[in-house]
């Protein structure tokens, strides 16, 4: 037969397993929101003069390529620098093997490959070319899903300002999930263990 003081714990028991219970779905609630709003929905920076245009390696390099070369032509600046994050991407480095490599201007196009080869690699090398060229204010493009947390890490290596842009591509549900998901692990790391 059970003791009063056993009876009693037994709804004290169900009532702290609820309150975990709850407070671990709303906690999962808020960071799926965060995630959402900063992987689907980034904050975009708007473009200014810059004295140089970095281009992120990724899934979308080529849209972010045509982005970095439409606002290099609308005057934002005369320089772009490529990524070539997972090596030999072909579509990027086409421009860098170029003598013109965007005809009708007097565009530079550079590329370079960042030590390691992750966003952390490559905020540690725009922070490098900047100190080194005297640069003040970098825009950066990427892929729309990147945007936050290229912004994240990149500030974690340079000082000076920053613009960060999205280029959208198609991409079917499979892939916003990979990203969704791939994208938070990439924000979890960047706090744990920043690029610079």
């Amino acid at each position: 037969m059970r003791s009063s003081s056993q009876h009693a714990r037994t709804p004290l028991r169900r009532s702290r397993a609820l309150r975990i219970l709850v407070g671990l779905v709303l906690l999962t609630v808020v960071v799926l929101a965060v995630t959402t709003r900063t992987v689907m929905f980034p904050r975009e920076d708007p473009p200014g003069p810059a004295d140089v245009i970095v281009v992120l390696g990724g899934l979308g390099s080529a849209a972010v390529v045509a982005k970095a070369v439409d606002l290099a032509e609308a005057g934002y600046s005369g320089r772009i620098l490529i990524s070539d994050a997972f090596g030999g991407d072909t579509r990027p480095a086409n421009l860098c093997a170029r003598p013109v490599p965007i005809p009708g201007t007097t565009i530079t196009v550079e590329c370079f490959e960042p030590h390691p080869r992750t966003t952390g690699g490559e905020a540690a090398a725009i922070a490098s070319f900047a100190t080194e060229l005297g640069w003040n204010r970098v825009l950066v493009i990427t892929s729309s899903y990147h945007v936050s947390r290229a912004r994240v890490q990149i500030s974690q290596c340079y000082p000076g300002a920053l613009a960060v842009l999205g280029a959208s591509q198609p991409m079917d549900p499979a892939k916003w999930a990979y990203q969704f998901v791939y994208q938070s692990a990439g924000f979890v790391k960047a706090w744990v263990t920043p690029a610079c």
